[in-house]
């Protein structure tokens, strides 16, 4: 048997990122969160799915290795989280 893998959270998107003990500092974009963002409540309930991925994408130029995208407040996140999903 082989070495015994460390479990390590493991993050997928364009980039997988592995955070572990030995992990720098990993800064999130929270922009895109519809309960702290007043923007970013406007732009999804007026569906503009575009201007709101604008949003997402300012926080991974400044730096963001993760975005914490949260639209559970007020309005039906169940049709638009998929919306805004495949903007991306």
């Amino acid at each position: 048997m082989g070495k015994r893998e460390k479990n390590y959270m493991r993050l997928s998107g364009l980039e997988p990122l592995i955070v572990s003990p030995e992990s720098n500092f990993i800064n999130i974009g929270e922009r895109t969160n519809v309960a702290g963002s007043r923007k970013f409540l406007r732009l999804i309930k007026d569906e503009l799915f575009d201007e709101a991925l604008a949003v997402a994408r300012h926080q991974v130029d400044g730096g963001a290795q993760i975005i914490d995208i949260n639209m559970d407040d007020g309005f039906d996140a169940e049709k638009d989280k998929p919306n805004f999903g495949s903007s991306a």
